[in-house]
């Protein structure tokens, strides 16, 4: 008998075997485990800066005893100018927003003539916009290699395992909640936060098997990767309590108050679950942000570019459709989008002439002093190969230098003449370069506007003049964020400490997380990895980082070095 059977056992243990290992490979129970915090809205050095005063950001960061292994990189850019939607679907796709085809939170649509918004309850649009466009997240790219993700991310959630959504009743409470404590139907921002943390560790309603407690319970394991959401930084910056208001505090007393109140109790909490579960010495915490925040200085009204250019064009309203509108204008912020239809050939596909169509927008919008007075600087978009009714189009924009049509004859050829290179920036921004790159990478043919504003620092298009803050610009609170690598799990990787101070960007998250989790490099991906040459226990030796695309010195900085940047 045992004879027999013999040959059928020989089969089935290795079977048995291989079985059990694919399983635990799956669940992702092998390896070092990451935990993704991205603090929406988050300015440059909050955390830093006072990491004294925030004791459980301390010990995530530095351990219990100071000396825990981390990496801070201190100057990292969004892909474009603070917008919340695209910066963050970039961030998990590690491609700029014209691949993504996310360009802004709200866009039109050449090709279409429809209007493209973000803000959505369904939280599906932007998961649509990436399969259609075949673009993968971060957390497809951990299932291909075998690995399992959750996340508490409200739209960006294409390849996750255990997505936590939540919906109408969670944010309708919290603009509840926001009305009563701080007299607008704004989201609440601690509310948001509290219940955010406590979905992710334990479930909200009917999603307890998909919260952390709920996995360890019914999969026996924590996930590879686990990305919590954290928005209370970004609403309590547009519209701070009333406290904060009635002082006149600045932009980081808000966020510095925020981190202290709010988030470093739930980063107790946090760190008090992972060890309860047994799990927190595999951790490593990515800390980053989506963007940075500006006090509003000046509003500007948001109607005042559609009451300058009405004057000359038909707009779309309740007799017009977008088709047969001449201009479309998007909401703003830091900057206007303007759409100009071909008045000739009647085409929104058709580039618009230069003299005919762009040149009447612009001298309408110059003759508003308004827009005068809150305009840094204003770009044309050239469309190569396609128009040849003006000088040589060999880029994606001109830098139109309206100070200097204004003071001259605002003619035909002192237009013409007006349109420089796109180098130009380097006269308007300090981040010139990073400026000049979110233009060439944000739009696509379709939804790239003809002309676009760029406001002075400070001054923002808004329809609610309460706004306390805002973000979208092209200056350095806005476009520059701080980024953290740290947690006990980081020493068998990367041990000791290390400060990068060269640029980098929130592209690199993507290229980041799969390094330390050993995954191949996805290919076609935008942002690079400076982890790249810091010292491992492999080498035993340090180098400098990869090279960024925006400043090709990039160097690492040893942790006791002041840094002398952007001072």
């Amino acid at each position: 008998m045992r004879k027999r059977y013999l040959p059928f056992l020989l089969i089935l243990f290795p079977l048995i075997l291989f079985t059990a290992w694919c399983g635990a490979a799956n669940t992702g129970s092998i390896g070092p485990k990451v935990i993704i915090l991205e603090f929406h809205g988050m300015k440059q050095g909050i955390i830093a800066e006072n990491l004294e005063e925030l004791p459980h950001f301390k010990e995530l960061i530095k351990g219990p005893q100071n000396r825990q292994a981390y990496v801070h990189l201190s100057r990292v850019f969004t892909t474009i100018p603070g917008g919340s939607v695209s910066d963050t679907t970039s961030m998990y796709t590690g491609v700029h927003p014209q691949r993504t085809g996310v360009v802004s939170t709200i866009w039109f649509d050449r090709s279409t003539t429809k209007i493209h918004t973000m803000i959505s309850y369904f939280q599906q649009r932007i998961n649509n916009i990436l399969k259609s466009n075949r673009v993968k997240t971060l957390f497809d790219y951990v299932g291909e290699a075998g690995k399992c993700s959750m996340t508490s991310l409200l739209m960006v959630t294409n390849g996750v395992d255990w997505p936590l959504k939540s919906g109408v009743f969670f944010w309708g409470n919290a603009s509840a909640l926001g009305l009563m404590r701080n007299g607008h139907w704004f989201p609440d921002s601690s509310y948001i936060d509290n219940k955010t943390i406590s979905a992710f560790l334990t479930g909200h309603m009917m999603s307890y098997h998909k919260s952390l407690a709920g996995v360890l319970e019914h999969h026996h394991t924590i996930p590879d990767v686990m990305a919590i959401e954290l928005v209370g930084t970004d609403l309590i910056s547009h519209y701070p309590p009333r406290e904060l208001r009635s002082r006149n505090a600045s932009m980081d007393e808000i966020q510095k108050h925020y981190a202290q109140k709010v988030l470093d109790p739930l980063m107790g909490r946090l760190i008090r679950f992972l060890k309860e579960a047994g799990c927190y010495k595999e951790i490593i915490f990515f800390l980053v942000s989506d963007h940075g925040f500006t006090r509003i200085d000046r509003h500007v009204a948001d109607k005042t570019v559609d009451r300058s250019l009405r004057k000359g064009f038909k707009l779309p309203g309740l007799e017009t459709s977008n088709r047969q509108a001449e201009a479309v204008i998007m909401p703003g912020a830091c900057t206007k989008e303007i759409y100009l239809r071909n008045r000739q050939s009647g085409k929104w596909m058709d580039p618009p002439r230069l003299l005919a169509d762009v040149k009447p927008a612009v001298d309408l919008l110059l003759a508003n002093g308004d827009i005068q007075n809150c305009l840094n600087t204003l770009v044309i978009r050239q469309y190569p190969g396609e128009r040849h009714n003006g000088p040589a189009e060999g880029d994606q924009w001109w830098v139109f230098d309206w100070r200097a049509y204004q003071s001259g004859t605002q003619d035909r050829g002192s237009f013409l003449k007006a349109l420089r290179p796109l180098s130009e920036f380097k006269n308007h921004f300090r981040l010139h370069e990073y400026a000049v790159q979110g233009l060439r990478r944000q739009y696509t043919r379709e939804t790239a506007p003809d002309i676009k504003l760029i406001n002075k620092q400070g001054i923002y298009f808004e329809r609610d003049f309460n706004k306390y803050g805002h973000h979208g610009s092209y200056y350095e609170n806005d476009s520059v964020v701080s980024f953290w690598i740290a947690g006990p799990g980081l020493a068998g990787i990367l041990p000791e400490r290390h400060i990068l101070h060269s640029p980098a960007s929130t592209l690199d998250l993507v290229p980041m997380v799969t390094h330390i989790l050993g995954i191949p490099l996805p290919a076609g991906l935008d942002g690079n990895n400076p982890l790249i040459g810091l010292r491992s226990k492999s080498t035993g030796s340090e180098t400098r980082a990869s090279s960024d695309r925006l400043n090709p010195s990039k160097a690492h900085v040893p942790e006791n070095q002041t840094n002398s940047i952007m001072k």
